[in-house]
């Protein structure tokens, strides 16, 4: 896989690892679930749902949904939302683009592989609707992720313990205790360069969220130390030069 040279060093022992040989510019903090101190925050609305199309396993349903929707009840979504059919072979080879809100409903492993790897979206709900996604090397083991602010897990695999999950990224660590108004997820810093790692494993809902942030107060860093991360066209083609950068591990 094109993710390779970078996601096999993302298992949580090889953080600090990892960590351990960046330069000493970089420091690391930490992105916290949500607590029950305070409720999750709700989805945007007219946010887009995309789930596995089960008349056609080559194929995907794409809807625009005015309110959030029943996890996995994809007769619901064909129901209530604004849903059309996306042919496998025409996703975008480099992942999605997506302004606003995005859940994703996945049935099979697919989904995960050639559709979300390598996406850019800043607010991402991620239902695991199906126990096979968890075979041995039915997923990808790690997803690679551009601009997540904010990620909300839902996992149907019985037993559960933590079916239903939130993780807030903050791009300005220490804001919240400051006494500073949180960023919303709508705000993107143009220099900014960020790159969230998720390890699939964590759709089991068998463990609570957690997450480190590894920042650098150089972009120009990032290239050297993950020479195989191809970044996203709309970074490429930015007007504004990428001046800092954070590492986000999510496991």
């Amino acid at each position: 896989m094109r993710w390779s040279g970078c996601l096999s060093l993302i298992h949580s022992p090889v953080l600090w690892a990892l960590v351990a040989l960046l330069p000493a510019a970089f420091t690391v903090v930490v992105a916290s679930p949500s607590t029950g101190s305070r409720p999750p925050p709700q989805p945007p609305p007219n946010s887009t749902l995309l789930f596995d199309n089960v008349d056609n396993a080559n194929s995907l349903r794409n809807c625009s949904c005015a309110s959030e929707i029943q996890d996995c009840n994809n007769a619901l979504a064909n129901l209530l939302c604004s849903c059309h059919t996306v042919l496998r072979s025409s996703l975008p080879p480099a992942g999605l683009s997506v302004q606003g809100g995005l859940t994703v409903w996945v049935h099979d492993a697919w989904l995960l592989r050639e559709l979300l790897n390598g996406s850019a979206v800043q607010d991402l709900r991620l239902s695991a609707c199906s126990p096979a996604l968890l075979m041995p090397l039915a997923p990808p083991p790690f997803l690679a992720l551009f601009g997540l602010r904010r990620l909300r897990v839902y996992s149907s695999t019985p037993g559960a313990t933590h079916p239903e999950q939130t993780l807030t990224i903050s791009t300005e660590p220490g804001r919240e205790e400051r006494g500073e108004v949180p960023e919303s997820p709508g705000f993107a810093n143009p220099t900014l360069l960020h790159v969230s790692f998720l390890d699939v494993s964590l759709l089991s809902g068998l463990s609570s969220l957690k997450a480190y942030s590894v920042s650098s107060p150089s972009a120009a860093s990032i290239t050297q130390h993950f020479p195989h991360l191809p970044l996203p066209r709309t970074t490429l083609h930015s007007n504004h030069p990428l001046q800092d950068c954070l590492l986000t591990f999510i496991y």
